[in-house]
């Protein structure tokens, strides 16, 4: 292994080429166990570079040990939002309208992530913007160091999810991280400004959102949540507004509900009647629940078809696609199947499963798939997470009973 040098510039060269050289195999040791060994060596360099205090505060942070999401594991910058949409369900998780920054430094944040079991430096996505806004007067400055940061030495397909107006500046500030950053730009409505009192105007969301893409970046609208009653209704203006703006695809997602959504939603307009029929029961409290929009999703991606726009059944395959990987991960996939699936053997998943404490009896290795037969119980539920994460495809466990 390579040894890593103490010079900022010398860190950052190093890390990417060894990274390349994993990715292209040309070490003896199977790729995937090189992952692990490079891990090692990235949390040992960082935490030479942090204090003592450092490292506990990041090391006692959730960012160091929770799962991520389907759309990857979601980096908070901040917490609490501003812009008080009537969609939005942090304030039923406890946040507010007011934001402040995240705790971490920059350095923390990537040192807590390096701890992660399920973070693997090249391949486990990144998500920003999930629990306040990225590009706000408070946050935007914490969310491009966070990014700058992660990227230089985690190098996570990252992807950020913003209403902001992407100026030259934040887009300036995005670059410095990861260069294919997956941009997507909520709109859900154009006209409705009760649904989203306090964000930027959406108008201008899209027209700088074009001008950002026809730059070379990788940006594309964000139709999530699709509102009963607001955005299906609006679905072509939208659409043709992107289109004719030159952004060149589009992500949906479905509206999660809690009572005081439904309320809030209710004096928006939105046709609440339909949207409790698409539940799958009422939501109690601050549960949030999803409604179904499988049709009105159908609708949509035939209307963004037929102007010209890709369309991205969620969040996380605008991000495969942005970084030209394929990913069989979940049920939704395969995703991105212009690109070959990375070459795996099953020697490489021995070496890995090896490599985490774990024996297997029999492994079978497919585009899509990797089945593991056991020779043991697991002490680890989190070996088949691992073993998707750090293969993009879907991992089936076979455990031998007691």
């Amino acid at each position: 292994m390579q040894s890593f040098y103490k010079d900022d510039q010398q860190i950052h060269i190093n890390a990417e080429y060894i990274l390349a050289l994993v990715y292209r195999g040309h070490w003896h040791l199977s790729r995937l166990v090189q992952l692990l060994e490079l891990k090692k060596k990235i949390l040992e360099e960082l935490g030479n570079r942090l204090s003592e205090g450092s490292r506990l505060k990041a090391s006692g942070d959730h960012h160091s040990r929770r799962k991520p999401r389907p759309c990857g594991m979601t980096i908070h910058t901040g917490v609490g939002c501003s812009y008080s949409c009537a969609y939005c369900y942090i304030y039923d998780m406890g946040f507010t309208a007011k934001p402040k920054l995240y705790p971490l430094e920059p350095e923390e944040i990537a040192y807590a992530l390096a701890l992660n079991p399920y973070v693997i430096q090249g391949r486990t996505l990144a998500a920003y913007g999930s629990v306040t806004e990225p590009f706000l007067p408070e946050t935007t400055r914490r969310a491009i160091d966070y990014m700058r940061e992660v990227y230089r030495w985690l190098r996570p397909p990252t992807q950020i999810s913003t209403k902001a107006i992407l100026t030259e500046e934040i887009l300036r500030g995005i670059s410095l991280g990861d260069p294919r950053t997956s941009i997507l730009v909520t709109t859900v409505t154009l006209s409705n400004r009760r649904v989203e009192p306090r964000a930027p105007d959406p108008v201008e969301r899209i027209k700088f959102a074009g001008r950002a893409s026809m730059a070379g970046f990788a940006v594309s609208l964000f139709m999530r949540p699709i509102i009963p009653g607001i955005t299906d209704a609006e679905a072509d203006k939208i659409l043709g507004l992107a289109a004719e703006n030159g952004v060149k695809s589009v992500a949906l997602g479905s509206l999660r509900v809690t009572e005081r959504i439904l309320a809030n939603l209710g004096r928006c307009g939105a046709n609440i009647h339909e949207i409790k029929g698409r539940l799958a029961r009422p939501p109690r409290g601050s549960e949030q629940v999803e409604v179904r929009s499988a049709d009105l999703k159908g609708r949509i991606e035939g209307i963004a078809e037929d102007l010209g726009l890709m369309v991205f059944k969620a969040a996380c395959e605008a991000n495969v696609y942005a970084h030209g990987r394929h990913c069989a991960m979940c049920n939704m996939g395969p995703c991105n199947t212009s690109a070959k699936p990375e070459q795996i053997e099953d020697g490489d998943i021995i070496d890995l499963l090896e490599g985490l404490g774990v024996q297997p009896e029999g492994v079978e290795v497919t585009d899509t798939v990797v089945k593991v037969a056991l020779k043991e119980k697991l002490r680890d539920d989190r070996i088949g997470a691992i073993l998707a994460l750090a293969t993009y495809r879907r991992a089936i466990l076979k455990i031998p009973k007691p």
